[in-house]
């Protein structure tokens, strides 16, 4: 198969260089063989690489959705160009098993595959790999989704004439099923920091130096976007995208205005303490006491350009801030290599729990995160759990003489 895929290519091509590529071998999908009829297209696009990226701008508005639809259509159009020499609209059902069967073991692994985390370092240079290692099933899955929802649109555009994906008959073995539901739960609570955990984070957070006026603006705004992700439990992406107009007082209570997944808006209560955190942040900044509707800055700015943080520049500022505080729990290895995965996301999965634990009513949490559904929610909310695990206690093996009588 390497020599076979040299033919075509020695080095993975860049990205922006993609569309020259699949046209310089004839692999642009003009003449595709699952092509519909062009008259009855209804999106502007003459090849898959038009088509792909037309059901992405549907979702343009949503970044981090965006980002993820993106990295597995690349690696599909990659591979369908590259290894498999197909163009995307003359798959059939075989071709996507195989498709699917390879991201769990992408080989060449020396041609797909680069150090960990490298897809999203300069993605799509000259050194970069599309994949560190094979998909984990949970990571497959999801993949798999995001193909059949491109496949999905293309046909409903009249791109092509059917889904391939439909003629499967063990869709099972590809989607998630409920036991892969249930230990994505597990995952998720393994992810929940503890109490001591948490409490070194604000910890490290607090200690770090304030000695010049650089370090005071970045502690100042490392302690905002904590309190931001921590008290709203809003995604890291949402909070990108928002500006200060996204706060506004109705009533004489402060709410936080948010677009989400999908384009589902929410709101969501300003506590006290975070608008106290808001109100010390912005007095730093020389900005008004507190934001405006009118104010359509971002909240966090670079401060070379002035311009958003962004999602990836923001999980790497706590990155940074988890790893500080692993070192707290050096006599506590499984607490310090749990703190060396954490990522902006934990945040809210810690939101939801400690409002539960707080005592905030169970659909009052499923609204401030937004969820579809209860079972969701419960994923977060475990309080009730504690209790139902510490009356298990009074169940013995050996019955007591009280229990005898």
């Amino acid at each position: 198969m390497l020599n076979e895929l040299v033919t075509i290519s020695q080095t993975m091509p860049q990205l922006d260089q993609l569309p020259a590529f699949i046209a310089q071998h004839q692999l642009d999908g003009s003449n595709g063989t699952n092509r519909a009829e062009a008259s009855l297209c209804q999106i502007r696009a003459n090849n898959d690489y038009d088509a792909i990226h037309c059901w992405l701008n549907e979702y343009k508005q949503t970044q981090a959705t965006y980002r993820s639809y993106q990295k597995e259509t690349e690696r599909l159009l990659l591979w369908c160009v590259i290894q498999y020499k197909k163009p995307l609209s003359s798959l059939d059902k075989e071709d996507l098993e195989n498709y699917f069967e390879f991201l769990s073991d992408p080989q060449p692994k020396s041609f797909w595959c680069g150090k960990k985390g490298g897809y999203g370092r300069t993605r799509g240079s000259a050194n970069w790999k599309p994949f560190s290692v094979g998909l984990s099933s949970s990571a497959k899955a999801t993949a798999i989704s995001i193909i059949n929802s491109l496949f999905q649109y293309l046909v409903m555009a009249r791109y092509l004439q059917f889904n391939p994906f439909d003629l499967m008959k063990n869709k099972k073995k590809f989607l998630k099923n409920q036991q892969a539901s249930e230990f994505t739960k597990v995952k998720v609570l393994e992810r929940i920091l503890e109490e001591d955990e948490w409490n070194a984070m604000i910890e490290t957070l607090e200690s770090y130096p304030e000695e010049t006026p650089h370090q005071k603006d970045d502690k100042s705004r490392l302690r905002l976007l904590v309190h931001l992700l921590f008290f709203l439990g809003i995604r890291i992406s949402e909070l990108e995208n928002s500006t200060w107009q996204s706060f506004r007082e109705l009533q004489e209570k402060w709410w936080f205005f948010v677009i989400g997944k999908g384009g589902k808006f929410g709101k969501i209560p300003v506590n006290t303490e975070l608008l106290e955190t808001v109100k010390s942040y912005r007095e730093h900044m020389n900005l008004s006491f507190l934001p405006s509707s009118e104010e359509q800055t971002p909240i966090l700015c670079n401060w070379h350009t002035g311009k958003a943080l962004t999602a990836r520049y923001m999980n790497k500022l706590l990155k940074v801030l988890a790893l500080k505080t692993a070192e707290k729990f050096k006599d506590k290895p499984k607490k310090a290599e749990k703190l060396k995965c954490f990522s902006a996301h934990w945040l809210r999965h810690l939101s939801a729990t400690m409002q539960d634990q707080a005592g905030i009513s169970f659909k009052h949490i499923k609204e401030n995160h937004r969820h579809s559904r209860d079972d969701t929610t419960r994923i977060y909310v475990h309080a009730f759990d504690e209790a139902r695990h510490e009356d298990m206690e009074k169940l013995k093996l050996r019955m007591q003489n009280e229990q005898c009588r």
